[in-house]
């Protein structure tokens, strides 16, 4: 490997030798220490290969033997920058290129938000803009500590997040709580268990503290599930020692709910005339530049945005952003759902609604909610049935119980 590492630093050629005496052409080249390798008899000529140096020793060898010698191939770097020296503005540009690559290398061009239902992208992305964490940022001035503390106070429904970088991307991993707000206790701390809401326990794994209520049993908002007081008896059955730990349990709990919904049959309708405008725009860093195309304006219309960031890996992005939008006038027409429709659109919405549910962690088990239409109107009304880990912590009463008087009169007798 190293041998030819260094044929190609030092550069070669592959020659073709004829001629009257090749036998000594070849006793003269190892006299003279002229280094010949990978030769090859071809018909009545020889092919080999030879330093660029020792070609430039091969003439009055040549000349001596009646020989003829032709190039047929150039190899090495030598020649490879000898190429390139007629092409001064390609090298320039192709140099200028990867010293750019390397700048933009060194910024974040595209931030990138993960694991959010209930916040939208552009709600975290505007909070982060008025903290200075903007496109076009460098990498070094990201905080990723300082970021997560930012975004946890200042939207309450954020229980959990985690920044990196990657190349230059920017992602932000965040978990939402269902009620917007947290009730856990520090771990080191003592909790119990509580139910959040009414219903059967269908399903409990204790792996810290005393179960205070068994699978099958119905609970209220509010009932210990699993307390933190655990109790040591002695051989007497007495209670020996009491101490306190943080309670940890998997605890499933089924309840009933309502839903009902109901929409109009009558609904104003929107028609797209098929008149439609186009306009292009690019965008640099934070700037954008827009080409519109000449058309007449429109009274009503919808506008869909196409955006194509550069990128040269998944995760390298360029500061340079292709967009399209294209705007398409309608019209607002009165219309009549038929009852296929209407059914169509309360089992979307229902479907929906179940969806969320599921998103946060609800598994629907019985879905009794019927859906009926009576030419005015159609609702949607009925019961589900859904299994949920429906718990939160909560601190406990750390008293201890009070002892029995006549036990107290009877020792002191």
């Amino acid at each position: 490997m190293l041998t030819r590492i260094l044929k190609f630093l030092k550069g070669y050629v592959r020659i073709r030798l004829s001629g009257y005496a090749p036998e000594r052409f070849f006793n003269l080249c190892g006299y003279h220490g002229i280094v010949l390798w990978d030769v090859r008899f071809i018909g009545t000529e020889y092919e080999m290969c030879v330093s660029i140096g020792g070609f430039k020793s091969l003439r009055p060898l040549v000349r001596k033997t009646r020989t003829k010698v032709v190039i047929l191939e150039r190899h090495g770097l030598p020649f490879l920058l000898q190429r390139y020296q007629r092409r001064k503005l390609f090298a320039a540009g192709a140099l200028g290129g990867a010293v750019l690559l390397w700048l933009m290398s060194l910024f974040i061009w595209n931030i990138h938000i993960e694991g959010n239902y209930l916040l939208s992208d552009d709600e975290i992305l505007s909070y982060l803009t008025e903290i200075n964490i903007v496109h076009g940022m460098r990498k070094s001035e990201v905080q990723g500590s300082d970021i997560e503390a930012a975004l946890r106070e200042y939207f309450p429904g954020i229980t959990w997040t985690s920044v990196e970088v990657k190349g230059t991307r920017l992602i932000v991993h965040v978990k939402e709580s269902e009620e917007g707000e947290t009730t856990e206790i520090a771990d080191e701390e003592p909790a119990d268990i509580v139910a959040s809401g009414a219903g059967t326990i269908v399903s409990m794994v204790v792996r810290s503290g005393t179960p205070a209520v068994q699978e099958g049993a119905s609970v209220e908002a509010g009932d210990v599930l699993v307390a933190s007081r655990v109790e040591v008896y002695n051989d007497d059955g007495e209670v020996a020692s009491v101490s306190f730990v943080h309670a940890d349990a998997d605890i499933t709990i089924r309840y009933e709910e309502r839903y009902e919904s109901s929409f109009s049959m009558q609904y104003e309708k929107k028609v797209y005339t098929g008149r439609r405008r186009f306009s292009f725009y690019i965008t640099f860093g934070n700037r954008r530049v827009t080409f519109a195309l000449p058309g007449a304006s429109f009274a009503q219309f919808d506008v869909i945005t196409s955006e194509f960031p550069l990128k040269l890996t998944e995760n390298f992005y360029l500061p340079i952003t292709l967009g399209k939008n294209t705007v398409q006038e309608y019209e607002i027409l009165d219309a009549v759902y038929t009852e296929e429709e209407a059914a169509a659109r309360a089992e979307e919405e229902l479907a929906l609604f179940f969806e969320k549910l599921s998103i946060k962690g609800l598994q629907i088990i019985e879905n009794n909610v019927k859906i009926d239409t009576n030419g005015e109107y159609c609702t949607a009304s009925g019961r589900y049935v859904v299994d949920e880990e429906a718990v939160r912590e909560s601190a406990p009463d750390m008293s201890l119980p009070e002892q029995d008087d006549s036990e107290e009169e009877g020792n002191g007798t």
